[in-house]
């Protein structure tokens, strides 16, 4: 079996992707995951002009690993724990807007379908990372995502 089929999470490197960062898991033909962490006070909206202009439509699942965040939708606000599944439907009836206004980062995992920026065509890893680096975008390695994790005050 191919190495790339398996990851260890404490071995990919960190993308920045204004506010958040990410590591970028798995790549199938259908499908994406990766694992995305809010430091303190971050919010993002879940969705993007792309796809409110109807070119990037992607149906997210989301399982939360650490931390608590707030998500509100429709004008009703959840406090998520840890260890909590949700999902972003393919076409939702309003934006999802996610905060951490915990004292520690936050992370959750997320699966996507289709695989964001079809544009694109990209079906590994490395691919997405080369990208951010051409287009002068933070990278972090591995083990310095695992130092921003450990002390997000640090940044």
């Amino acid at each position: 079996m191919s190495s790339e089929l398996f990851v260890k999470l404490k071995e990919v490197e960190g993308l920045y992707h204004r506010p958040d960062w990410y590591r970028p898991l798995a790549y199938g033909e259908n499908i994406y995951m990766d694992t995305t962490y809010l430091l303190p006070g971050v919010e993002l909206v879940m969705g993007s002009q792309k796809y409110l202009e109807g070119t990037e439509r992607l149906e997210r699942v989301i399982y939360t690993m650490t931390g608590t965040i707030e998500v509100t939708h429709a004008n009703q606000t959840v406090v998520v724990n840890p260890h909590t599944a949700f999902i972003v439907p393919l076409e939702p009836t309003s934006p999802f807007v996610v905060k951490n206004n915990g004292p520690e980062v936050a992370s959750y995992i997320v699966c996507y379908s289709p695989p964001p920026h079809p544009e694109l065509n990209i079906q590994r890893r490395e691919e997405m990372i080369a990208r951010y680096r051409q287009n002068n975008r933070p990278v972090k390695s591995a083990e310095e995502m695992e130092q921003l994790i450990a002390n997000p005050e640090e940044i």
